[in-house]
């Protein structure tokens, strides 16, 4: 799985905004400067956000954005997915036809189950993980993944074969 920069950035960026606690607003000139990102840009990471539903804005003295839900109803998934999508099986087998116009191994196919696995376990971890939990710090958020999350066993990857 690979993270865009607007991925990274959009996380962070809402991260601040949750920050703020219920109906807090914070500005975009703000998190722009707090990111350490140009404020543009930071705009149009807002209004991505914006129009996945996960953020709202208001004009004014005290405008800014805020989130659209609260922080618990709002997963990392959530996020991914309004700023760039999610890992998907098929997006990997009609990238990978090689000079065919399908996959090769379209039919009976033994490495789909492999994707269609780590697809599954990543999309659980994601959707797992609230903007509340990430609000805490990193200690806590570990805690939390091991806790609350389903486990990857990395043995299993050097485990020979029987």
């Amino acid at each position: 799985m690979k993270i865009t920069a607007l991925e990274e950035y959009g996380l962070r960026c809402l991260l601040r905004v949750a920050e703020q606690g219920d109906g807090g607003a914070i500005p975009a000139p703000t998190i722009a400067e707090q990111e350490g990102l140009s404020l543009s840009y930071t705009q149009k990471i807002l209004r991505v956000l914006s129009k996945g539903g996960l953020v709202d804005s208001r004009r004014g003295v005290q405008g800014g954005y805020f989130l659209a839900r609260s922080a618990e109803e709002i997963t990392v998934g959530d996020a991914i997915r309004v700023l760039g999508g999610m890992f998907q099986v098929e997006e990997i087998c009609e990238r990978h036809t090689g000079e065919l116009e399908a996959c090769a191994r379209r039919c009976n196919c033994r490495i789909r189950p492999v994707w269609a696995h780590i697809s599954s376990f990543v999309v659980a971890t994601l959707d797992g993980i609230s903007l509340a939990v990430l609000m805490n710090d990193d200690t806590a958020v570990a805690r939390h993944l091991e806790e609350c999350l389903p486990t990857f066993d990395e043995s299993a990857l050097s485990a020979p074969a029987s």
